[in-house]
């Protein structure tokens, strides 16, 4: 887990945004990125059992989103004043890990999560 990995729980609970630096493997670098928090689990669906912060990087237009984030991948997490709408986030619908009270995400769509710069 990050050190601050309470704060990014409360970020998703209180529908807040997140500055996150990290490290992306195909970029052999570091990113920063403005995300909206979405989840800390395993990826849904598969029989990977390692726990991931799932953000939805308003910045990645080419690529997959949401991310998922391995931790030893991150390198800061911000929590921002900004607010973020779920329902304006087309994630794929399934059930959440971290407990909130959000309307349910929206119908399955091809933006299937994925893990992130190049890790399994």
């Amino acid at each position: 887990m990050i050190s601050n990995h309470a704060q990014f729980l409360d970020a998703i609970r209180e529908k807040k945004r997140i500055r996150i630096v990290f490290y992306s493997l195909p970029d052999a670098g570091t990113i920063d990125r403005e995300c909206a928090p979405l989840d800390y689990g395993p990826p849904p669906g598969t029989a990977d059992e390692l726990n991931r912060y799932w953000v939805w990087d308003y910045a990645n237009t080419t690529a997959a989103n949401p991310l998922g984030l391995l931790p030893d991948q991150i390198v800061t997490v911000n929590v921002l004043g900004k607010d973020f709408d779920p329902a304006g986030i087309p994630a794929q619908a399934h059930a959440w890990f971290v407990q909130r009270d959000w309307a349910q995400p929206r119908e399955p769509t091809d933006t299937a999560p994925t893990t992130a710069a190049g890790t399994s």
